[in-house]
């Protein structure tokens, strides 16, 4: 596990919290149109994760999301203490984009170090972040090994999100938490959040499963021709 790994888990998870919450600051401050809002927050979100996965993907992988790296650790494509140290990054980038958004916002009369009230506690809500983490994961895990995809479809599927799911697809465990800290419109309550980093893995599950039953390319080890007609073994 190199130092550079984790920093870059830390400051991408930081950039993508920083870009909702203040795309939900401007937002609230540029219009009251809310399918407007929501263009903007989607549009920043999807944005940004185009950036930081190509910045990302050949120092880190790229992950900025503990769903993300539970799932390719249910592949076996990283080791258990690799996930613990990125789960423990990403949540300390998402909180301190958070911040770093709320502090650029101060002038506006923002709090710097709030507690967000926006409570959001419909089991619908729910389905929804299992659908939208579900999906997002199997994405990553079927072009692991190609970059250049995962910051294509990754942004193009958040952003689709935004608009048909009733969440408006938060799906990632460490940006929810980060989103506690902000009186932006993308905020969200600690209570809520609690239930939402639930159903986000529980998506992670269910992504890998799409993934390890429909996509996974199985490697076939093909013997020698003697050897595999040779009866003796």
């Amino acid at each position: 596990m190199k130092l550079k790994a984790l920093v870059m888990e830390f400051i991408g998870t930081a950039l993508l919290v920083a870009a909702i919450v203040g795309a939900g600051f401007m937002a609230l401050i540029k219009t009251q149109d809310a399918m407007m809002s929501l263009v903007v927050n989607g549009f920043a979100a999807a944005a940004v994760l185009a950036v930081i996965i190509r910045l990302g993907a050949s120092v880190s992988g790229a992950h900025y999301n503990p769903a993300v790296t539970l799932g390719l650790f249910l592949s076996k494509k990283i080791e258990a203490v690799t996930a613990l140290l990125y789960f423990v990054a990403q949540t300390a980038g998402a909180i301190a984009g958070a911040v770093l958004a709320n502090t650029m916002y101060h002038a506006f009369g923002t709090q710097i170090f709030p507690q967000s009230k926006n409570l959001q506690q419909s089991g619908f809500l729910l389905l929804s972040e299992v659908l939208a983490t579900a999906v997002l994961v199997w994405i990553v895990l079927r072009n692991s090994d190609d970059p250049k995809t995962v910051a294509t479809l990754v942004p193009l599927w958040i952003f689709s999100a935004y608009f048909f799911t009733s969440s408006s697809t938060f799906a990632n465990p460490a940006a929810t938490i980060g989103r506690i800290f902000t009186q932006s419109s993308a905020g969200i309550s600690s209570t809520s959040a609690l239930r939402f980093v639930a159903a986000q893995f529980i998506g992670a599950a269910v992504g890998w499963l799409l993934h390890s039953f429909l996509t996974e390319e199985k490697v076939e080890v093909e013997l020698p021709e003697e050897v595999a007609s040779d009866p003796s073994l």
